[in-house]
């Protein structure tokens, strides 16, 4: 019996292109810099010596204003080019030459269709072996796709390099390949005029391709704006271990290291009896660091900018950075800019470290930055046997425990060398005084210990803890003497709540929260806009008497204007996230009641 309908007529895929391509244009990609980099990778794979990113502007009339808008950004390099084969493969999604390649930075098959439909809606590719006369040429459209008029690759044609691209390159090669980006999405690019694309691109690629600028087996040109007046930079290194100098860094890190090598440390990584050696390198800050700031604090400096923006275990395989970690970082310890790590594996250990295919992460080693082993341990099982047990389950956390284990210790040695480096060099500073919310908060603080207590709220700090308030209000600018009282109060629990200033190492987190036993320190980030535009409105260096009614007024308002305006934050944060509503309507209540009994004056029979 015939029972075959209408619908079993239609397309049954098990992943229909036209539904598919706009799924694969959501594929996770942190912004326009790193989408670039997975094209540098094909062209370090092909063997290129020197490689052009080239963003063209177009003037656009947006809301009745002409704006500078980017139209197209293409990657030039002098590779190896490709066949016609090989370019049609190029092209599809999941498929390459190298995917069981492990001997270079390619692999997965899924960087150049999907880095591009990230971006643009539409990808042309001319490649060339003998000559740029002599190009094929194929591409990807977005739009053909969903309306169903492009099912498969376009089979390559000849088709010589256009010559807008030939008038904008510096130079073509006998070999080579040319990706163009239109149809760019407005939506999708991270940044939308050619000059703040190719300086944040240019910063990231002089980090994740740091070793092949350095050794220069490759070169970058940056080449961006309105054809007739193109501008021309190359990318200069970026190194998070602060190892190479950097041309951008104020004298004299511009031509020798700002940090110094400490150790070299190779783990030995076992995995279906094969041995893998993964290799593990620190840095730390020279000394002069601090010396050339003065009476400054180097954090502020030009130089502790560069260093504040590299925070983070530079994860690297086989010899390209794949992501700076963050997560084995102190978050809310301006010091942890000081030092360096890098890890290096082999391509082997791809699915030990848990690398995705598009090379932005490494998801198992970054799990084990907040792991304790203590935590997977089953009875009173040791380190070693927690390792042996989590290899026979096969679990890859089992053949890494090790090796966090060990990047641990390694990093709080060299905090102690940063602590051991900043004592006696803060310089004097403020004091707390006269309208100081520290004393008014505390007593409010204690009321709300009688009714609401903080569980484990009567757990004295520990000695690592006192040391760290101290460091921290020294980093806030408090005089010796004056850190000295406060530190005494925390000790004996008088004193419940301190506000410290600090650069934080990003510039997303307006404040912290840090808890030190019975004390809680509330920690705002001077990297935050608004820090500046609130917290400093006046400070207490101001000569109040010198400053106009104007300029007072004009403190003022600004600072008014910041409040509404992270409150605005707050509520679109509310707004974007619909199935939490009630859970944020709880939190607004809460927090609001404490506030408003936070608020309430001081009593004289309070204090």
């Amino acid at each position: 019996m015939n029972t075959e309908t209408e619908t079993d007529q239609e397309d049954a895929s098990f992943i229909p292109p036209d539904l598919a391509i706009q799924a694969m244009r959501d594929n996770g990609y942190k912004n326009t810099a790193y989408a670039l980099a997975e094209l540098i990778d094909n062209s370090v794979q092909a063997n290129a010596k020197s490689v052009e990113i080239i963003c063209v502007e177009t003037v656009q009339q947006i809301n009745q204003r002409h704006l500078k808008r980017l139209a197209k950004i293409a990657v030039l390099d002098d590779g190896d080019g490709m066949t016609g084969i090989v370019l049609r493969k190029a092209l599809q999604f999941g498929n390459g030459t190298r995917l069981n390649d492990r001997s270079g930075i390619g692999r997965f098959g899924m960087g150049l269709p999907n880095a591009s439909i990230s971006q643009a809606a539409r990808v042309d590719i001319w490649t060339w072996q003998n000559g740029p006369d002599n190009a094929l040429h194929s591409y990807l459209d977005v739009d053909e796709i969903r309306q169903r008029k492009l099912r498969d690759v376009p089979l390559p044609r000849p088709s010589s390099v256009p010559e807008e691209w030939r008038r904008r390159a510096e130079g073509l090669g006998t070999s080579g390949t040319l990706v163009v980006w239109s149809k760019l999405g407005a939506d999708r690019m991270t940044w939308k005029g050619a000059r703040a694309t190719l300086r944040n691109t240019g910063w990231l690629l002089g980090r994740i391709h740091r070793r092949f600028i350095n050794d220069k087996s490759l070169s970058i040109n940056l080449v961006g704006g309105e054809d007739l007046a193109l501008e021309k930079n190359p990318v200069t290194i970026n190194d998070p271990m602060y190892l190479l100098p950097a041309p951008t860094l104020p004298a004299p890190y511009n031509t020798e290291p700002m940090f110094e090598h400490v150790r070299d440390e190779p783990i030995s990584v076992e995995v279906n009896g094969e041995v893998f050696e993964v290799r593990t390198s620190y840095s730390v800050a020279k000394p002069t660091t601090l010396e050339l700031a003065g009476s400054s604090n180097r954090g502020d400096t030009k130089y502790g900018k560069d260093a504040a923006e590299n925070i983070g275990v530079s994860v690297m395989r086989a010899g390209r950075e794949l992501m700076l970690d963050r997560s084995w970082t102190i978050q809310y310890d301006p010091r942890d800019r000081w030092w360096g790590c890098e890890v290096e594996f082999p391509a082997d250990l791809d699915e030990i470290f848990g690398v995705t295919n598009n090379k932005q992460a490494a998801t198992v080693f970054n799990e084990l930055s907040a792991l304790d082993w203590r935590e997977l341990a089953e009875g009173e099982e040791t380190l070693p046997e927690v390792i042996e047990r989590l290899r026979e389950e096969g679990d890859p956390k089992g053949v890494l425990l090790h090796l966090s284990e060990a990047i641990k210790r390694n990093l709080r040695a060299l905090r102690e060398t940063i602590k051991v480096q900043g004592k006696g060099s803060r310089r004097p500073g403020k004091r707390h005084g006269d309208g100081d919310p520290t004393e008014d908060t505390n007593e409010k603080w204690k009321e709300r210990d009688k009714t609401n207590p903080i569980p484990d709220g009567d757990t004295p700090p520990t000695p690592e803890d006192v040391e760290d308030i101290s460091e921290d209000l020294k980093e806030d600018g408090i005089d010796e003497q004056a850190a000295e009282e406060i530190v005494a109060r925390v000790v004996s629990g008088d004193l419940k709540i301190l506000f410290i200033d600090k650069t934080l190492g990003s510039s997303g987190e307006l404040f912290t929260v840090v808890a030190r036993g019975h004390t809680t320190e509330v920690v705002f980030n001077r990297r935050h806009p608004g820090f500046e535009m609130i917290f400093d409105t006046v400070s207490a260096d101001d000569d109040l008497d010198s400053l106009s009614s104007t300029e007072l007024q004009d403190r003022l308002l600004k600072a008014s204007r910041a409040v509404r305006v992270m409150f605005a934050a707050w509520a679109r944060m509310e707004r974007e996230d619909p199935p939490n509503l009630s859970r944020y309507e709880r939190v607004r209540e809460a927090w609001g009641k404490l506030a408003r009994d936070f608020l309430e004056p001081v009593s004289a029979e309070d204090v």
